[in-house]
């Protein structure tokens, strides 16, 4: 049996939280400074327009990935594998509407989205889900 818990709770778990959004935030930075360098993102497409919606969506996501996180370890039997589950799943759907920028309505709610765009964000999607579960499932790493 799996005993295993998710490192979001108990002493030292504000550590954990701080570190993983740190993170999360800088991967998804660099991910961003990456493709507006390599591929020509149109600047009117919002999202990667400026650093402020990476920063400011990348914390909301990871701390309600935290935030699922502690909820799971609380009333799960076993908080490592229904969590992992949880975020597949998540991550999936979040993925749906940066799919729908590419569509006719979507680009013209959102200028400038072409492929390198849109997979720009999905993959800052991936990179912050990547790095909640490295985090929160093993609890043995130092911070």
């Amino acid at each position: 049996m799996d005993n295993r818990r998710l490192a979001v709770a108990g002493p030292g778990a504000w550590k954990v939280w701080l570190r993983t959004i740190l993170d999360a935030v800088a991967a998804n930075l660099l991910i961003r400074l990456a493709a507006l360098t390599v591929y020509d993102i149109a600047p009117e497409f919002e999202p990667l327009a400026t650093i402020v919606p990476t920063v400011f969506l990348t914390v909301v996501g990871v701390t309600a990935g935290l935030t699922a996180a502690l909820a799971v370890e609380r009333g799960a039997e076993h908080p490592p594998e229904t969590f992992r589950r949880i975020v597949v799943v998540v991550l999936l759907i979040s993925l749906v509407p940066d799919l729908l920028m590419l569509t006719e309505s979507g680009g013209e709610r959102f200028p400038g989205a072409d492929l390198p765009a849109v997979a720009t964000l999905m993959l800052q999607h991936v990179a912050a889900a990547a790095i909640v579960l490295w985090r929160v499932d093993r609890p043995s790493l130092p911070c």
